[in-house]
């Protein structure tokens, strides 16, 4: 007689940064070895986990809602919520009736173990630790990526002891903490041997990596443990802060032709005292000559800032300080994200709120100033030739891709192409979502 364990199918949704679609990938491998069937999430399953995110309210909320959909899908289905949502929201989720197990950061490693503890709505499984007393990086390896991505994202640093005053997630991530080098090099490995042609180095606080390794490293130290006695696929970083760039570091990045040219650089605020409020340790200035300074050394690089909008206290000229930094910079776009108070964050008590409706007039100028900066990179690529990762195929004889300085490139070509693989393309012409161009030998003969 089967177990239930072979026979269960089990639905996985993931919200949130890069480092939860790896820890997912994680998630559903160890799940599939234990013999559960892999299901969308869309589909009627026994088991449904969300792994989530809580680094703004809307993150919650859909959460919430993807709680409340499972279990409209399946009333009498085990309900999981796991990860960020879990460390932070477990009162209210157990309050309001939407699990019947939740698991948080730590926890969420030994999820098999868990899916065969009882729980109910009334009285959900409960196996959340305190997320500050984590000290050991959680080695989680990887052969690919969940969802057919063909990027594939490698973790090699988790938690944050930033404690910026509007961020939850150093109470949910836990203290900083590195996946040694010899590791990193060995999930390397991993993702060339599955034919990857791009890994994004990826972490909470990425910048910190090695700090509390023993000898303490840094990023140029881990760069250099990277397999070269192999052909490495392209590499790219995700954010980092901009106090954490060094010269050392830029011109380790020069002599690397395998980094991708596009660097993402937290902003949040182009003002010094709302810097000073949300504790971010740089003023405009600083950041103001890194971007130059990047822009000079890596002039083709794709280079991106966070803005949180609306933080208690930004009045109109503090707001105008950010739009007239970004005007001025050589930025290639922008993720802007409106103030989101989160309990347990200093910056939840301030009580100079902004109104809503000032929020999202000063978030709409934000997004008009994205797509500003967006097409007057595009069209500087006008004519020029990319290497473009292919994505998929959207019509029979056009591709989507990404090239290695971040374009969004639709592309046509009349040769079969692989998911994942690379084709070099010349870019043709500016569009609403990025750039037409055509592949190397295209032709309709």
């Amino acid at each position: 007689m089967r177990s239930l364990v072979m026979e269960g199918r089990v639905a996985l949704e993931t919200l949130g940064c890069k480092v939860n679609q790896y820890e997912s990938s994680y998630l559903i491998q160890e799940l599939d070895e234990a013999g559960y069937r892999i299901v969308p999430f869309r589909e009627e399953a026994d088991i449904f986990i969300v792994h989530s995110c809580a680094v703004t309210s809307r993150a919650s909320y859909q959460t919430r809602q993807l709680l409340r959909r499972a279990r409209r899908t399946n009333p009498l289905a085990k309900i999981v919520l796991a990860g960020c949502d879990a460390q932070c929201e477990s009162d209210r989720i157990c309050r309001e009736g939407l699990a019947t197990h939740l698991v948080g950061n730590t926890e969420k490693f030994r999820l098999v173990d868990c899916l065969n503890e009882e729980g109910t709505f009334s009285e959900p499984y409960l196996s959340v630790g305190n997320a500050r007393s984590f000290f050991d990086f959680t080695v989680s390896p990887v052969s690919r990526m969940h969802n057919g991505r063909t990027r594939a994202f490698l973790k090699v640093q988790d938690g944050c002891d930033a404690f910026c005053t509007y961020c939850i997630v150093p109470h949910t991530r836990g203290q900083s903490r590195s996946l040694p080098a010899e590791d990193v090099q060995r999930q390397m490995e991993r993702f060339i041997g599955s034919g990857y042609q791009e890994v994004i180095l990826t972490g909470i606080h990425l910048g910190q990596w090695g700090k509390d390794l023993k000898p303490p490293q840094d990023l140029v130290g881990l760069l250099a443990h990277l397999p070269l006695e192999r052909v490495l696929p392209r590499i790219r970083l995700s954010s980092l802060e901009p106090m954490e760039w060094s010269p050392k570091l830029i011109n380790d990045l020069r002599s690397q032709p395998w980094i991708c040219p596009h660097f993402h650089v937290p902003l949040q605020s182009g003002d010094a005292e709302i810097l000073g409020r949300m504790h971010r340790p740089y003023t405009p200035h600083q950041y103001a000559e890194l971007i130059h300074e990047l822009h000079r050394h890596f002039p083709k690089a794709s280079l991106g800032a966070d803005v949180l909008v609306g933080f208690p206290g930004e009045t109109e000229r503090h707001f105008g300080s950010t739009t007239k930094l970004i005007e001025e910079l050589p930025l290639s776009y922008l993720h802007v994200f409106p103030f989101s108070p989160r309990p347990g964050t200093p910056a939840a008590t301030f009580e100079d709120r902004i109104s809503n409706n000032e929020v999202k007039r000063r978030t709409q100028l934000l997004h008009q100033l994205n797509t500003q900066k967006k097409n007057e990179f595009r069209r500087r690529f006008l004519g020029h030739w990319v290497q473009v990762l292919v994505e998929k195929r959207v019509q029979p004889t056009w591709w989507q891709g990404t090239s290695e300085n971040y374009l969004s490139v639709l592309f046509q070509s009349t040769r079969p192409l692989l998911q994942g693989s690379t084709v070099t393309v010349r870019l043709t012409d500016v569009t609403e979502n990025g750039m037409e161009g055509k592949a190397e030998g295209y032709s309709l003969d």
